[in-house]
């Protein structure tokens, strides 16, 4: 009976990472397509840069209360209706070609996509065992950054050889795929209700509450919640302007700077595959520490770069490193968060981050601008590295070292 019961576990775990794996691809091959699609059927850099806009948009105007409703029906089912809408959606934007007809349907990704951040970190810490976790993370992780690199380059082929609706059909098919897998892990929500109250501000008011009051009797969650996030939205402003500096400040072309990025890939890729074989071995604290603080070292190193080689070895740190934090970072948070609360704690630090990622991605174009690309990069990664030295000391004093990594007794 328990050697049946392991054997279901493993075919469930390999469907949910096989589902999250092409799932991530989809993502990726998304993301190339659409911006070509985009500038194709408009013409227009401001359409391409309002595109973006439009799913941050999206994030803040669902954020607020698409965790009460994740908490509050079967997760499973969510995440195969979302995948399936997701393919939809996709699938009917080669006919759009009217600019609000094209926005509209990337506002609904983006709430799609806002749902499914909801919803799969918490089914996946119902199905793992809290012992096989740490590894399940680093393989889906190692899964995510492999696709970082094999989504871009299927729908470079695809767009060599044919028009921009092919990559579309595929990241349609991709998405479907998932949905489809999903359909095969087995209902785990005793927690829901599958119901929302009739009085929904009520309901939402007091699920922020609830949430609150969790951030406020978990303060060092919340403290390395907040240090997370800060480096997260410090990382994606340096980011935005990653083909600026590559260009104005390291003077590569294009070739140079997709070796550049593809090194940061390999990077990540690399580290969580060492993290996937040895997960067991490394403590939680150990991971989310140090790994914070290297991924932010391997950021400066990468913003005081004068040339081509010292720019790679500092992606290289820093997706060594960055996968570790990363994978650390959601094993801490499966052990800490209660299942039934992980959407409605979106609830109320999602809207936050996205506007303090809307703000800075702004400020970060003002910045480099008016003072020049390496100035915003510096001005990116020295922040970074201070809050990653806090990180560091935070998680590993010895009264808090136990509290991180209780998930590894």
């Amino acid at each position: 009976m328990g050697e049946t019961r392991a054997n279901r576990l493993r075919l469930w775990t390999s469907i949910l990472i096989t589902g999250a794996g092409v799932s991530s691809i989809g993502d990726f091959i998304y993301l190339v397509a659409i911006n070509v699609f985009v500038l194709d059927q408009t013409h227009s850099a401001a359409a391409v840069a309002g595109m973006w806009v439009a799913s941050r948009v999206a994030s803040l105007s669902v954020g607020p209360w698409a965790g009460s409703g994740s908490d509050r029906f079967s997760r499973r089912k969510q995440l195969i209706l979302i995948e399936i809408t997701r393919a939809l959606l996709i699938g009917v934007l080669p006919f759009c070609r009217e600019i609000a007809g094209i926005y509209a349907d990337l506002f609904m990704l983006g709430v799609c996509s806002t749902f499914f951040s909801n919803v799969f970190l918490p089914y996946q810490t119902l199905l793992i065992p809290q012992e096989q976790r740490k590894r399940v993370n680093a393989v889906i992780s190692t899964l995510r950054y492999s696709a970082s690199l094999t989504g871009p380059a299927i729908a470079g082929v695809l767009l060599l050889h044919g028009d921009v609706t092919l990559p579309l059909w595929l990241d349609a098919g991709s998405f479907l795929v998932s949905g489809v897998s999903f359909i095969l892990l087995p209902p785990l929500d005793p927690e829901s209700t599958g119901s929302l109250s009739s009085n929904m501000w009520r309901m939402l008011r007091l699920d922020w509450w609830d949430a609150v009051a969790f951030l406020r009797q978990n303060r060092l969650f919340t403290g390395v919640l907040i240090l997370y996030i800060a480096i997260g939205v410090l990382g994606l402003t340096a980011d935005s302007q990653e083909v600026v500096f590559a260009n104005q400040a390291l003077h590569l072309g294009q070739l140079g700077y997709g070796l550049m990025v593809t090194a940061a890939g390999v990077g990540f890729v690399s580290g969580s595959l060492l993290l996937s074989l040895f997960a067991k071995r490394l403590p939680t604290h150990g991971l989310l520490g140090i790994g914070t603080l290297g991924s932010a070292a391997g950021y400066l190193l990468y913003s005081f770069a004068h040339n081509f080689w010292w720019a790679v070895a500092g992606l290289i740190v820093l997706g060594l490193f960055g996968s570790a934090a990363g994978v650390g970072f959601t094993t801490y948070r499966q052990h800490t968060v209660p299942v039934s609360h992980m959407g409605r704690l979106n609830n109320v630090i999602g809207p936050p981050q996205q506007l303090l990622s809307i703000i800075l991605l702004l400020l970060g174009g003002f910045v480099a601008t008016r003072y020049g690309v390496r100035s915003l990069m510096i001005g990116m990664t020295v922040p970074m590295c201070i809050a990653g030295m806090i990180m560091a000391v935070l998680v590993l004093l010895p009264q808090n070292r136990m509290k991180v990594s209780t998930v590894d007794v």
